[in-house]
């Protein structure tokens, strides 16, 4: 089935030459939703010079489907990429913001980036932004598969341990604020899980190979891969 009530995407990094925006674009369309919330780090950076092609059409359908007479709904959250979530309002002409609470067949849901609770990041602002630039050089002289870029962004977030940290710091968080599945992206892993009664997704990201999303609809929340 290609019908569902929500679609999560997250780490999407538009204008990095890892992004497969084309391939988003593509399956994207081929389901039909009553919501897409696009869940942080959408872009590499501000830099709109470095959107190509296929990055303007994925943009460009984000903003067709925020149209008031279109029945999805969309709901743009900023992730540590994108910027501050009003300047990223201003841009793009889409209301952005830190997190998106919702109900979904009784349960009490939460999206948000994640990258508030990666502690690395949060203490590190200088390293992480050095890392980020040294890490933009290796994609301008990779291959055209971006082999290189691509096993050294796992390697670095497997060794930061960054998937079980934003894990454990979302679902406390979900646990505090009484919500029964809390949502992130940010650390490019997808995984489905739960720590103590609150369930825990995270959607992945559309620079590597698989890519992933999450769906909620008849078949309840499922992680779902791209090739």
């Amino acid at each position: 089935m290609n019908e569902f009530d929500v679609i999560i995407v997250s780490d999407i990094h538009l204008g990095s030459r890892p992004c497969r925006s084309k391939q988003l674009l593509h399956k994207l369309k081929s389901l039909t939703f009553k919501k897409l919330i696009l869940n942080g780090d959408i872009f590499d950076d501000l830099n709109f010079g470095r959107l190509d092609h296929d990055d303007w059409a994925l943009l460009s359908y984000f903003r067709e489907l925020s149209h008031p007479k279109r029945p999805e709904e969309v709901v743009w959250i900023a992730g540590n990429h994108d910027g501050a979530a009003n300047i990223l309002s201003r841009l793009i002409g889409i209301e952005v913001y830190q997190e998106h609470a919702f109900d979904w067949r009784g349960k009490r849901c939460l999206a948000t980036h994640g990258h508030q609770f990666d502690q690395y990041l949060v203490r590190n602002s200088f390293l992480s932004t050095l890392a980020a630039s040294v890490y933009l050089f290796i994609q301008r002289i990779d291959t055209e598969r971006q082999v290189i870029s691509r096993f050294l962004k796992r390697a670095s977030k497997a060794w930061m341990r960054n998937s079980q940290r934003v894990e454990l710091g979302a679902t406390s968080m979900g646990a505090l604020e009484h919500f029964d599945v809390v949502f992130c992206g940010h650390t490019h892993r997808a995984l489905a899980g739960h720590v103590g009664k609150v369930e825990y997704f995270n959607s992945g990201c559309w620079t590597d190979i698989p890519s992933s999303f999450i769906s909620l609809g008849d078949g309840g929340i499922e992680v779902n891969y791209v090739e």
